[in-house]
């Protein structure tokens, strides 16, 4: 899901720019793991899986897990609804997310979301529903 920033580029130093000096820029794949998934699966589900787990399992502590991660899974309703402001909300709340949150569990999860808006849009778009004839 995070494979933007993946060391896809082969070059063995763990950052994924191709460009071979290792500086570190990349290197994250994920929430603490790897997934694989094949080019039919749809990306709205897992985001969304991603922030409602966080909703879910939030200790509470912090506003922006508690209470963006709810927000998140509003949001994306909101997109797969097709409301044209949600994608830049949900790209708001994921930044506040990834810098406001106190553990791991809320800063890591926008991540996924934030891939699958990033590079699988059209997964999130509204579907066009099929009229029976």
């Amino acid at each position: 899901f995070c494979y933007e920033e993946f060391d896809g580029d082969g070059d063995g130093d763990g950052d994924g720019d191709g460009d071979g000096d290792g500086d570190g820029d990349g290197g994250l794949v994920g929430h603490a793991g790897i997934v694989v998934m094949d080019d039919g699966a749809d990306m709205r589900a897992p985001a969304r899986f991603a922030m409602e787990f966080c909703a879910i399992e939030s200790c509470g502590k912090c506003t922006p897990c508690r209470i963006g991660a709810v927000r998140g899974v509003e949001t994306l309703d909101r997109i797969a609804a097709g409301d044209p402001d949600a994608p830049a909300v949900l790209s708001d709340l994921c930044e506040t997310m990834k810098l406001g949150s106190l553990c791991a569990l809320g800063g890591f999860a926008p991540y996924r979301v934030m891939s699958a808006l990033t590079h699988f849009p059209d997964d999130l778009a509204p579907r066009k529903q099929e009229v029976a004839e």
